[in-house]
């Protein structure tokens, strides 16, 4: 028995023996296989062992498990980046290392692609933002100034005295802002164009709002002052409800006229309340204020493109 155990002994020791004595070179690259922390560590260690050593001692070993897990792996890394470049990095001379470095130029093309269309469609996205944000900040200009010189008509008080007591609101846009207006003969007047722009068919529809702001004279003095425009009621509609107002429909004229409606009553509740001032109206006058010496009249275009009109004169009997 004790024989055995030490013909035993003394075979192992004999392999051992022969691992130590052999290629100690080959012995430690096959170790590498086996000890490595990582499937691409592994991987590679095995890669560069078959190459190294085609007629090693444990070639037939490292290849039964190499091949298919080459090939898993690279299946496995098809579409991704990071494993693909580990594959590489590992086995650059691996058998798949061409398609590889074929499949990671294709990916990164594909990524550079992806990133300039997201850097396209986010600038085109941040115009678009912008472009609403300046569109909604016109239209309340527009109301502002529309409300503010409605307001100033209804303020007026000086007929029959020289234009330099009309008002400071109304003389602040008449004749401060520029450009100022012009008088000629019995004749004062001033321009005004207001940009804006709101949604139409998915896309944004520039509009501006034509305005004229017309002072009467007789012999210099003050005898009625009016702001008029084409369709101008329309235009303040469309700013209102952020949407067009179609020429030539009836329906939506009489909404826009609504609308406008509200803005001018707003505007002229201060200067020319409503429970004191309202007068009753006959078409085509759709808003009238009648009190404290003044006459104020919102007169609506019957035709398409003919002015809508405000006019403030003396008031009569």
């Amino acid at each position: 028995m004790r024989w055995g155990v030490l013909l035993a002994l003394l075979l192992g020791g004999c392999a051992s023996t022969a691992r130590v004595t052999g290629d100690y070179g080959e012995y430690a690259s096959y170790r590498r296989t086996r000890l490595a922390f990582t499937l691409e560590d592994r991987l590679g260690a095995s890669e560069r062992y078959l190459r190294d050593y085609p007629d090693g001692a444990y070639h037939e070993e490292v290849r039964r498990w190499f091949t298919p897990a080459e090939k898993r792996y690279f299946k496995l890394a098809w579409n991704n980046l990071p494993r693909l470049r580990a594959y590489l990095d590992e086995m650059p001379r691996g058998p798949h290392a061409e398609a590889v470095s074929e499949r990671i130029s294709a990916l990164e093309s594909r990524r550079v692609f992806a990133e300039r269309r997201e850097q396209r469609f986010n600038a085109h996205v941040s115009g678009i933002a912008m472009e609403l944000d300046q569109a909604a900040r016109q239209r309340r200009e527009f109301l502002h100034e529309f409300a503010a010189l409605a307001g100033a008509l209804g303020a007026v008080r000086g007929f029959g005295e020289p234009t330099s007591e009309l008002g400071s609101e109304l003389l602040l846009r008449f004749r401060v802002r520029q450009p100022p207006g012009t008088c000629s003969g019995d004749l004062c007047q001033k321009d005004f164009a207001f940009p804006y722009a709101v949604p139409n068919d998915q896309a944004l529809a520039s509009r501006v709002a034509q305005a004229k702001l017309e002072i009467t004279l007789a012999r210099g003095l003050v005898q009625t002052v009016s702001l008029s425009g084409p369709e101008l009621l329309s235009r303040v509609a469309e700013a209102v409800e952020v949407r067009v107002v179609p020429a030539g429909n009836p329906q939506a004229r009489a909404e826009a006229l609504g609308h406008a409606l509200d803005v001018l009553e707003e505007a002229l509740e201060a200067p020319l309340p409503k429970a004191t001032c309202g007068a009753e109206v006959v078409s085509p006058t759709i808003l009238k204020r009648h009190c404290n010496g003044v006459t104020l009249s919102v007169i609506a275009a019957v035709n398409p493109g003919e002015p809508d009109r405000v006019t403030v004169g003396a008031e009569t009997p």
